[in-house]
């Protein structure tokens, strides 16, 4: 008996069934110089006319950009691409790939991306060769290019990392230099950076962060940091900011993963030291080196106020646990520490009793309050005619311009043989200084509304400011520095003095007012002639501390 009639039995091989024309395109260039050149236009043109032979619609596409393939989560484009298969109802037949190498250089874990697209019915078609893995044989040599992709990426950097290496330990910088700096280089896409040798140097966002780094150190939060930016025009993200803390970059370090756990001093602008960017380490690690450091702290209201005078900057502050002793310090100079208080430890006057020693230098005797409501009114006033004289000068001229430019017009209305140009020109001239003048007229009469009620406050201000700060609350002690010297202190801690920059107006008025009189003769009138300076200066306003 033959075999024929099993004929009907005979199991046909399986045949790939195309499940529609549709298709994905993705294209790719690996480096942002790519971008430029003809690579992706020539990838897209290469796609179009393999589904034009194929009788393939293209669908969407995705990439048109420089990601580097040897990582597949981090290119945004090809995970658009990825999400896009696996969320759609109907499956796309294929992908469209100029050349596989394209598609991922991560090796295995390209090939596991392969075969989940396999398993979704979703092949891919390397437009160059035509190679698919629509066929068991297209598949394997799709998987065998995948890993070859891989090992080029491989061969290459045995070549490349040393070179890498010898261009970091030389104190160079690879990649994007961080926020703050302007990197000038050879290979720079921006003209205007382009140099024969890497130069790196701090911008202007990199002016106001190395003032945030000193704000760091005297121990501000970074929300008061990011506000304080925000005014200087700087606005930057918590994260950011905290990444820029934890940054060795900004004190000339390179910790670049290729010098293999190696540093390196870079050839770059510092914003910080490294000893203070160490010290903000332990800041951000709540280490203060056995000190308690707390900003609004009611032993140490003049934290942030008071400047070394060795370096100009503030002076922050600190608890010894132990000794239960206050102190503030210099986080610069060496040695620049003074007591806060006066305790059996430290014997020596601190900075809070000099600060009140100060103060009580500017509180008025009530023997003198004639004389100072005298010298308050004298100064009110002089201050007041001479600001009106300012603004009638100024309106004057306006009215004077105001009346040229009228003129001018006049003129060149009734005589069309003016040259226009020549007229424009001045013209324009004319409305330029007419809008600065008027930039200058006060909107509002600077005058008091209640001026016997605001004198009678100074009275009662100027005989108990030192009351007032002692006996205060921390916020309230802190505006009462801030009303009488405005500009803040300067600590000389060798000599424990304070240096004074400025003073409020009306504090200084009442000092002057006590030192003429301590050289009155008690048997006659007093006649207090007190220096022009107070009849005449600025800053005259009624600024209380909401007392």
């Amino acid at each position: 008996m033959g075999l024929e009639q099993f004929k009907p039995f005979v199991k046909k091989r399986k045949e790939e069934v195309k499940q529609n024309n549709e298709v994905l395109l993705y294209t790719r260039v690996s480096s942002k110089d790519q971008e430029t050149n003809k690579s992706l236009k020539h990838q897209m043109d290469e796609g179009n006319r393999i589904a034009k032979e194929q009788n393939f619609i293209i669908t969407s596409t995705f990439g048109g950009t420089y990601e580097s393939a040897s990582g597949d989560i981090s290119r945004k484009e090809f995970m658009k691409l990825m999400t896009a298969v696996r969320s759609a109802k109907k499956k796309p037949f294929a992908i469209l790939i100029n050349t596989i190498s394209r598609f991922s250089r991560t090796g295995g874990s390209a090939i596991a991306l392969a075969n989940e697209l396999q398993n979704l019915g979703v092949h891919l078609i390397e437009v160059s060769s035509g190679l698919s893995t629509v066929t068991d044989e297209g598949r394997l040599e799709i998987y065998r290019r995948l890993i070859n992709a891989k090992q080029e990426n491989l061969d290459r950097l045995k070549i490349t990392i040393p070179g890498m290496r010898k261009f970091l330990e030389e104190g160079n910088w690879l990649g994007n230099v961080p926020t703050g700096y302007d990197q000038f280089g050879p290979r720079v896409k921006d003209i205007k950076f382009h140099s024969a040798t890497q130069k790196i140097v701090i911008n202007e966002e990199g002016k106001k962060l190395k003032q945030a780094w000193q704000w760091k150190l005297q121990g501000e939060p970074d929300y008061i940091i990011i506000k304080k930016l925000a005014k200087l025009g700087l606005n930057i993200k918590k994260q950011t900011l905290s990444n820029i803390w934890r940054n060795p970059f900004y004190c000339g370090v390179c910790n670049n993963s290729l010098l293999d756990g190696n540093l390196v001093h870079g050839n770059w602008e510092k914003m910080i030291s490294e000893k203070d960017f160490l010290y903000v380490q332990e800041i951000l690690k709540g280490n203060h080196f056995g000190y308690k450091q707390d900003r609004a702290n009611p032993d140490r209201p003049l934290m942030g106020f008071i400047c070394c005078n060795e370096c100009g900057r503030k002076m922050s502050g600190y608890e010894v646990v132990k000794k239960k002793v206050h102190y503030y310090k210099c986080q610069k100079c060496k040695g620049v520490s003074i007591n806060a208080n006066i305790t059996e430890r430290a014997k020596g006057i601190g900075a809070n009793p000099l600060f009140q020693n100060l103060l009580n230098s500017y509180t008025l005797d009530s023997t003198l309050i004639e004389p100072f409501k005298a010298q308050l009114k004298l100064t009110y006033d002089t201050f007041t005619f001479s600001s009106n004289k300012e603004d009638g000068m100024i309106e004057s001229e306006l009215i004077k311009l105001e009346k040229e430019l009228k003129a001018l017009k006049t003129r060149f209305a009734l005589n069309p043989d003016i040259d226009k140009e020549t007229y424009l020109e001045l013209k324009q001239d004319f409305e330029t200084k007419i809008t600065d003048l008027k930039g200058k007229v006060p909107k509002e009469e600077n005058t008091i509304s209640n001026q016997d009620n605001y004198f009678q406050l100074m009275e009662d201000v100027v005989q108990n400011i030192n009351k007032y700060w002692v006996s205060n609350e921390l916020e309230t002690q802190k505006r009462i520095q801030e009303l009488v010297f405005p500009d803040g202190l300067v600590l000389d801690v060798k000599s424990r003095t304070y240096l004074t920059k400025k003073v409020n107006l009306i504090f200084q008025a009442a000092k002057e007012v006590s030192r003429v009189s301590e050289g009155v003769n008690e048997k006659r009138q007093p006649i207090y002639q007190l220096p022009s300076t107070l009849v005449a200066g600025a800053g005259f306003e009624p600024t209380t501390f909401g007392l």
